[in-house]
């Protein structure tokens, strides 16, 4: 069969993954005020997929090339020590263990048993699951930040800064940045893996003091 499918289903806002539920910073950003200007929505997605690029796919690029257990127990500790704010800390963890759980019922035949882990943030076991699944790298990789710029604009829909339709326009002009970004980075083992939007990393600290929260972070 081919994987375009799956792969497209994986895609599905509908999959019960728990990522509908995560703005990455976003609503912290919005209730600082941070998206009131013309223009600020669209640079703060920009600084997101930067992040993800930057800081997440050469977590999912090692995935592909690392399979020694010790090797991937000590990636899940390096991410883990990158990550700033306590709530982001919370939400990968979250959704780490619902990706496992997703991908263990759509693919009973694969074994997952050995990624669950203490520290099974999102990001490292996202990557180790598709792998083990079957897919290809680069669709992992798109995959993933196809999930980023979607939750993104998804969640400024429902905090009301655009409507749906310039979401989805907006979205769709965003691809050929996604691209651009990917090939950036192509390569980049973790190691190499940084940390270049402050701003996400101060949105996403004050999560946890807003007065009232629709999202994990």
């Amino acid at each position: 069969m081919d994987r375009l499918y799956p792969l497209m289903h994986l895609a599905d806002s509908a999959l019960p993954a728990g990522g509908y539920a995560f703005s990455n910073g976003l609503e912290g950003a919005y209730q600082l005020g941070l998206l009131d200007e013309p223009g600020a929505l669209e640079e703060f997605v920009h600084s997101a997929l930067m992040a993800a690029a930057y800081g997440e796919i050469p977590f999912v690029h090692s995935c592909y090339v690392e399979s020694d257990e010790g090797a991937v127990a000590e990636m899940l500790h390096f991410y883990d020590a990158m990550i700033a704010a306590p709530a982001m800390r919370r939400a990968s963890l979250i959704l780490g263990k619902n990706w496992l759980r997703l991908m263990a019922g759509l693919y009973p035949e694969v074994k997952f048993a050995n990624l669950r882990r203490a520290h099974a943030h999102y990001t490292v076991v996202f990557g180790l699951a598709l792998r083990a699944a079957g897919f290809a790298q680069a669709d992992a990789q798109q995959l993933y930040m196809f999930q980023v710029l979607r939750d993104q604009m998804s969640a400024a829909v429902r905090l009301g800064i655009v409507g749906p339709m310039e979401a989805t326009r907006r979205q769709l002009g965003l691809y050929v940045h996604c691209e651009e970004l990917m090939a950036e980075v192509a390569g980049r083992p973790y190691a190499q893996a940084t940390r270049c939007a402050p701003q996400l990393d101060i949105a996403q600290s004050v999560h946890d003091d807003l007065y009232s929260r629709l999202f994990q972070s």
